[in-house]
């Protein structure tokens, strides 16, 4: 299954979705796939890219293991976050009315999914 096809299918699973990419570790998305002209997947990813370096860095500090995901709920959208390996990650932009619980249960087995691509 290619990327285009996962993300293509986590945006079609939950309601609400706005957009989806997978984006390596440097912020560059690898592909994205595009429900909503508002998503901005570039600009969010690259910004929250650098945030889940510090997550990681911190998560590491203090012995907890490697962060797998994490999600910043905002007034108008959700961004849920989750690493497929140490290298890449898949952002998933959700409206902040949709089901956070699914868009996290999705993105983790679509990142699960796209660690087999890689």
């Amino acid at each position: 299954m290619s990327f285009s096809e996962i993300l293509k299918g986590i945006t079609q699973d939950v309601k609400g979705a706005k957009g989806a990419a997978v984006v390596g570790m440097d912020g560059i998305i690898v592909d994205e796939y595009i429900v909503s002209p508002e998503a901005d997947m570039q600009s969010l990813s690259a910004e929250y890219g650098n945030i889940l370096k510090e997550v990681q860095q911190a998560s590491l500090s203090l012995q907890l293991g490697s962060a797998r995901e994490f999600a910043v709920m905002t007034d108008r959208s959700n961004l849920i976050i989750s690493r497929i390996n140490d290298d890449y990650f898949l952002t998933l932009l959700i409206s902040s009315s949709a089901g956070l619980g699914k868009g996290r249960f999705k993105a983790k087995i679509a990142a699960m999914r796209l660690e087999k691509e890689f």
